[in-house]
């Protein structure tokens, strides 16, 4: 609104008194002259230009105010259609869009996702698989002491190398580091057929499944014989050690002709004595070891523990897939939320909007009648500080509609 036309108007509805003190002395000069006189029927010059200023300002003030309520009712109309658009976009648009995105997501990651498909399929598989022996069996996997297998087995080949380091100093004095390799060789292969036999012997117990076990019993007779073959070597190599009295002079040719040219005879040669016995025990005893390790840590049927396995990771990796999907469909349901917080956020700002305007426009017509009501009171103030010093300087009486009422007059001519 014009803000000057406003501060005109508020000054004539309240109107100070050195205004009122002017229109005083007005109707004193027009009362020393009998102005107006006795039979005037209509009001004096005076009287009609100060309701014509009063009437001039309102129809200034009623129009800005009535383009104010225009100006209101189309901001109105205007916030109603943002308003119902705001609203549509969010029972609509939001949705189809958040409908949209997670359908794409769906085929980049989700179910209809070539990838998804695969791993769901391979723990499917998987489990298939693995049901098929459990129904078989009809019993859980039956291992043990999983963690630290091979840990343990790491541990006994280790053992087996001071142990059996010995037996190659008669040929490799000079050269210990030889020696070194050559009883981790020996010490990691005999641990290697401890774990063959634990685990053939446990394959043994499987009785849902058909086994050659003919083929089972002739590989632990076989390796057990190399076994015990090696075992028994390296206990004689140590003893031979032992009885020699220049090691540093001895080498692999000069065993072998001390085998053969002794006066004992080739079989006593190959007798072993108490300390060669010692490290065969010794090897013997971890060995056992390390075969009853390997008993424990297998299932008797041969797939089981494979397809447990296999299962399991199939299954981790598709957890692992589907937590990723899931992840990416929660960042857009974040994201979605947002957007539509935000858009109801702007939705209650503008039904605050509409409410003040329709407050402020319902209070227009009572502003209006108000100050229109202040106005015609106004106005007639100042009439009757110009009437009451006219009659009173005057010495005829005053004219007929001094008598009247003067707010109805003016609100005629308003």
């Amino acid at each position: 609104m014009d803000a000057n036309a406003v501060r005109n108007f508020q000054r004539m509805i309240n109107p100070d008194e050195s205004e009122l003190i002017r229109h005083a002395r007005t109707g004193e000069v027009d009362g020393t002259k009998e102005y107006p006189p006795l039979k005037t029927q209509g009001l004096s010059d005076h009287e009609k230009q100060i309701i014509y200023e009063g009437k001039n300002e309102w129809m200034k003030y009623s129009s800005l105010m009535e383009q104010h309520r225009h100006e209101l009712a189309d901001r109105i109309h205007n916030l109603q259609n943002q308003h119902e658009s705001a609203n549509h976009t969010v029972a609509t648009t939001f949705a189809e869009s958040l409908t949209k995105e997670i359908e794409i997501l769906d085929h980049e990651l989700g179910t209809f996702s070539a990838e998804f498909r695969h791993h769901e399929d391979a723990s499917l598989q998987a489990k298939e698989e693995k049901n098929k022996i459990e129904e078989v069996l009809g019993r859980p996997l039956q291992i043990d002491h999983t963690d630290f297998y091979i840990p343990a087995l790491v541990v006994l080949a280790i053992a087996e190398v001071p142990i059996n380091r010995l037996a190659f100093e008669l040929f490799f004095e000079s050269m210990p580091l030889v020696s070194l390799l050559i009883s981790a060789a020996i010490g990691g292969l005999l641990i290697f057929f401890a774990h063959t036999i634990g685990l053939l012997i446990k394959r043994l117990q499987c009785k849902e499944i058909e086994i050659n076990v003919d083929h089972v019993y002739l590989t632990i007779t076989l390796l057990s014989i190399l076994t015990m073959m090696l075992m028994y070597f390296l206990g004689l190599m140590r003893e031979k050690w032992v009885d020699v009295n220049d090691p540093g002079a001895i080498n692999l040719e000069s065993f072998i002709n001390s085998a053969t040219n002794t006066d004992k005879g080739i079989a006593e040669s190959f007798l072993i004595g108490s300390r060669g016995f010692t490290l065969l025990l010794l090897n013997l005893a971890i060995f056992t070891v390390g075969m009853m390790l390997a008993f424990l840590r297998h299932d008797p049927h041969p797939f089981y523990e494979k397809a447990v396995n296999l299962y399991n990771k199939a299954e981790q990796k598709f957890l692992i897939y589907k937590r990723k999907y899931e992840a990416r469909k929660n960042e857009l349901m974040k994201a979605h939320n947002k957007r539509l917080n935000e858009k109801r956020a702007e939705i209650k700002i503008i039904e605050e909007q509409i409410k003040n305007h329709i407050r402020e426009l319902d209070g227009i017509d009572k502003k209006v009648t108000t100050d229109r009501r202040n106005l015609i009171s106004a106005l007639a103030r100042k009439v009757m500080a110009y009437q009451h010093s006219n009659q009173k300087i005057r010495k005829t009486p005053p004219p007929d509609y001094f008598k009247s009422d003067l707010i109805q007059m003016i609100e005629e001519l308003i």
